[in-house]
Parts: structure tokens; sequence; C-alpha cells
């Protein structure tokens, strides 16, 4: 098997073993995709050995929280190791460890790293927000380290930062877009995309797609439709108008009016500069306007 069809199927095992094997608690998946010597390292340090050991405790952590559910949030794979970025959320509702029930909702973040050898997984090593797991739960009260001030709120400068982004990819003047790529990005900045652009290292890149882009469509606009943010991420639908004026995937200018839409989620860390960006756009609209795909039977205008 060829490396990256082992990554691919490794991670599969993964999500499988958490969506249908710990979330509603199949003793079944367990058997089926854990070796029988499964090692499992705890968050303590310690090491726990054997199958048995890891089904007490999918049903400890069932009793105490029956709605317990693990979203994945990221895997990533080398050779015959995958590592797993999670959301847990649930309600304790039964005992935990001794801790009576409280009735308490939590909602935490964990990461897992498991090694799989002939499609079963041999060893795993884990460790989920503990110490916020006990605050969620009133147990103990909340901990700053530091004991400083809470981080300022910078929501509405991220939501600036991105108007300007969408009006310098509408201005005309070619030194514009660069100038607001270089002051509003890392330059490790990472673009995730769709299926026809799915992933873009760098600020560098994304500066060398502009040309390109606005040689196809030097009148391009992006009208903000939707914006909000929570946290350090802000969420931006817009609406994209452009005349094709030059070549764009493979098909000379058509001088047509065209219009797609995209939707991006952006990450800034807390100097205000954007870092990420998940970015889905409705290329199969531009390939349909411009002629490479055809429209198919019962789609809606």
């Amino acid at each position: 098997m060829n490396p990256v069809n082992l990554r691919e199927r490794n991670k599969a095992i993964v999500r499988r073993a958490i969506e249908e094997g710990w979330n509603p608690a199949n003793l079944a998946v367990i058997d089926e995709l854990y070796a029988a010597d499964f090692v499992f390292h705890q968050e303590s340090g310690e090491v726990a050995r054997g199958l048995d050991f890891f089904k007490t405790w999918i049903a400890t952590i069932h009793g105490a929280f029956p709605d317990i559910r693990y979203h994945i949030e990221a895997m990533y794979a080398e050779g015959d190791s995958v590592a797993t970025r999670y959301r847990v959320t649930g309600t304790h509702t039964g005992d935990f460890r001794g801790l009576p029930a409280t009735g308490r909702a939590f909602d935490l973040s964990g990461h897992l790293i498991h090694r799989i050898a002939d499609g079963k997984k041999t060893e795993g090593w884990g460790i989920w927000d503990t110490l916020g797991l006990m605050i969620q739960l009133g147990v103990i009260p909340p901990i700053r380290l530091g004991g400083g001030a809470p981080p300022p709120d910078d929501t509405a400068a991220n939501i600036a930062a991105t108007r300007r982004l969408f009006d310098a990819l509408s201005s005309r003047d070619p030194e514009i877009l660069p100038t607001a790529i270089d002051e509003l990005m890392i330059p490790e900045f990472v673009t995730h995309g769709d299926a026809l652009f799915p992933l873009v290292y760098g600020r560098d890149a994304l500066r060398q797609a502009i040309p390109r882009f606005k040689a196809a469509f030097p009148d391009a606009t992006a009208t903000i439709q939707q914006i909000f943010a929570e946290g350090n991420k802000v969420m931006v639908y817009v609406q994209v108008n452009g005349t094709q004026e030059g070549e764009w995937m493979g098909v000379p200018a058509t001088r047509q009016s065209m219009r797609w839409t995209a939707s991006s989620i952006i990450r800034f860390n807390s100097a205000g500069k954007m870092v990420e960006r998940w970015v889905i756009e409705d290329e199969l609209g531009v390939m349909q306007q411009l002629g490479r795909v055809p429209r198919f039977p019962g789609q809606g205008e």
C-alpha cells in the first residue's frame, strides 16, 4: 500500500473507532479495531495495558456522561501513526471517579496519537483538558495563570481587518491587495481550500496568484453579505462579481459577467494578524459559467 493510501486508511480506522465505537459505546467496534494487547498512555503518565481496561474506561465515561460525544476537528498522519484533535462535550449526570453528578455540561478539547498495525490500534497516547473539566463541573474555581486580566476582545478589530482584505480585493489599484496581504497576514499564512485549490502554504503563494486572477477579472468586486466573529475567528460570506477579460481555468476571455459566492473562516493571532483561513467557493458555478461543466438535471437557478 502506498504511503498516501496507508495514511488515509489509518485515519479512517481512528475516525471509525471514535464515531462508531467511543460515541455510542459500541464495544463490538472496539474489539474489531483495537489489538487485544492495546497499550494506552494516559495524561497522568500511567500506562494501561490490555483491551479490558479500555472497555472499562468506555463504560465508566458513559456512565458518568451518557450524552458524551467526541467531535473530530483535525487529523494528521505519518507512517503508522495518526494524531487527532477533538472537542468533547457532555453532561455530568452520573458518578465520575467518586464525584457525584453535578448536572453540569462541559465542552473541552483533547489530543490523541495512535499507532496502527495490520488495521488495528496497538498503542495510544491521550490527553484532554481535565483541569477544564473540573472547573466546568464546578469542582474547583476558575484559575487564570498569573492572575492577569482577561485578554481584550479584538473581534471588532478582526472584523475590520477582514473588511479591509475584501475591500482590497475589489480595488483596481494593483498595489492595494498585495499591500493588504503583507500587512494583514503572517508570512506562514495557510489557506485550506476546496476541491479545486485544496491547500496553499504561505503569504507569498497567495500574493503570486493575484496577478492571474486580476488579469482574468480586472473589475472583480467582493461584496460582504454576512460577517461576524467569535473569539479569534471571523466568519464572512461574500458575493464576487466580475467580467472575464482574460484566461481563467483554461478558458479564454469570454467578456461575460460572472457571479459566484465564497465563504471564509479566518483565524487571527493575539497580535491581530491573519494566520489561517478555511475557504469554500462556488467553483462548480464558476466552471459552469465558463462552459467547462454542464448544468445537471434538477440544479437550481
